[in-house]
């Protein structure tokens, strides 16, 4: 296979500019005068990237970054301003819920519809027929009108009439964000499917879990340029950090202990809180108060594990200035055991008045993708008020009941009344660990189930528990 034959899809200084008139006037008389009165707006500006063959992409931006704009050009259905554009192979896209469906249509009338959209002929609309109908899980309202349909169900209906020509390229634009779990699941089952056979996959989504999970590569654009690419896990970081907008901050390393631990032994071997400290600084001067709270936690910098992955965000109200995971006797550890009981915790002070404040703890495995969240706000536990210099310590037990893997911790202050989840402090990845494979269970297990087995005689009417070995071979005599 030649080079140009490995490569499914290649972008080449890509432009796409829209007029954009202040009046429907101004259309008109600018055919009269000869003068332009349209403002330009690059949708997309000097694009440039390769997609090789078998890869699954995914794509992340703001609202208003591009995405829809580049998948139309790439479908077929929008012209580009500029710019050169190739792609090789059968290509199927599910860009906006039921388009180029007529909502008049049945069902059945706008699989036909769409099937020929995506370059079918009637007689392989006709042979493909019953399995989107089926897959579609629609058999009992397929010659009802497409309108009368929920959106989950018009998301059925494009998914699977998408899907059904096996095409080489793939090109779905959050339209799996719909339907019910049970479809979704499916849905990108099928997708899988396509993966496993080789073919390329475009998928846009905001969801960083979604992206970690299924991509090989991803793009994230913002204002219609290209702002970085590369693996999953690292652009789903920057992509954070460009919807709080707060720069990182270095962290120096420190290893001090906290104040409030499992177990009282741990409790005599751990500096508490100075006693004598007086209150803190009055006034807003942010180096007064870290320095008074430094102080009163017994740390002479901020906590930092050292971890490359980390991040900072949030309006920075509020520094955490320690964080880790304690075990039953008060020690910070990063070598965990399977069901063993820990503790989460962090410390973080305040530099303005706030009205509430929630804490919380996320749990992502080594791609990005989030295995455990929890916080005081779905906790429904009881928010508290925060003057300049106070210092929250938020924990949080749990039961370690993950398994065999690397896994990172986010510790995060918020606001919980703002519309948009504001961060105060949010320390990305903050944490690295590791949780040691518990013995009895498949190595390629990620949780910890504390199965018990039990085997019963059933033929002898024995019904006592049988302990388990290694091997248990059977045969018949």
């Amino acid at each position: 296979m030649s080079r140009d034959q490995e490569i499914a899809i290649r972008v080449e200084h890509l432009s796409k500019m829209y007029r954009v008139y202040s009046h429907p006037s101004d259309m008109f008389w600018e055919i009269i005068a000869g003068k332009p009165r349209f403002k330009p707006f690059w949708a997309l500006q000097d694009i440039s990237f390769q997609v090789p063959r078998g890869n699954v992409v995914g794509i992340m931006g703001r609202n208003g970054a591009g995405k829809s704009t580049l998948l139309k050009i790439l479908s077929g259905t929008l012209n580009k301003t500029s710019g050169e554009v190739e792609v090789h192979g059968r290509i199927s896209s599910i860009l906006e819920l039921g388009t180029g469906f007529n909502p008049e249509y049945t069902g059945r009338q706008n699989i036909y519809l769409g099937g020929l959209m995506v370059g079918m002929t009637q007689e392989e609309v006709r042979k493909k027929m019953d399995w989107i109908i089926e897959f579609s899980e629609l058999e009992s309202v397929i010659d009802q009108a497409f309108k009368t349909y929920s959106t989950g169900m018009q998301a059925r209906l494009t998914f699977s009439t998408a899907v059904c020509i096996d095409p080489d390229i793939l090109i779905v634009d959050e339209a799996l964000s719909v339907g019910d779990a049970k479809f979704a699941k499916k849905s990108y089952g099928k997708i899988q499917e396509f993966r496993d056979a080789g073919h390329t996959i475009l998928l846009v989504s905001h969801d960083v879990n979604t992206i970690s999970n299924f991509c090989d590569h991803a793009i994230l654009l913002e204002e219609g340029k290209i702002y970085a690419q590369g693996k999953p896990y690292e652009i789903s970081q920057i992509y954070y950090q460009l919807l709080f907008s707060v720069e990182s901050q270095a962290r120096a390393p420190a290893v001090p202990a906290p104040q409030e631990l499992a177990g009282p032994e741990a409790a005599e071997a751990t500096p508490a809180l100075e006693a004598e400290e007086p209150e803190a600084p009055d006034g807003s001067d942010r180096a007064a108060l870290r320095a008074f709270a430094l102080r009163k936690l017994n740390l002479s910098e901020p906590f930092n594990q050292g971890n490359p992955h980390q991040n900072r965000l949030g309006n920075q109200k509020a520094e955490i200035l320690d964080y880790s995971i304690l075990d039953a006797q008060g020690n910070k550890v990063n070598l965990l055991n399977s069901g063993e009981k820990y503790r989460f915790f962090s410390r973080a002070v305040f530099y303005e008045d706030v009205k509430a404040v929630t804490s919380g703890f996320v749990i992502r495995n080594a791609k990005g993708v989030d295995v455990f969240g929890t916080s005081t706000l779905v906790q429904k536990q009881l928010t508290v008020e925060a003057k300049a210099g106070t210092i929250i310590e938020s924990c949080c037990d749990v039961t370690m009941w993950l398994t065999n893997g690397v896994f990172f911790l986010s510790v995060s202050v918020a606001d919980p009344y703002a519309i948009e989840n504001v961060q105060y402090d949010l320390i990305y990845d903050a944490y690295q660990f590791e949780v040691r494979m518990k013995e009895g269970i498949f190595t390629t297990s990620i949780v910890n189930l504390d199965a018990q087995p039990i085997v019963r005689n059933i033929l002898w009417g024995e019904a006592s528990l049988v302990p388990l070995k290694p091997y248990i071979l059977a045969s018949i005599r």
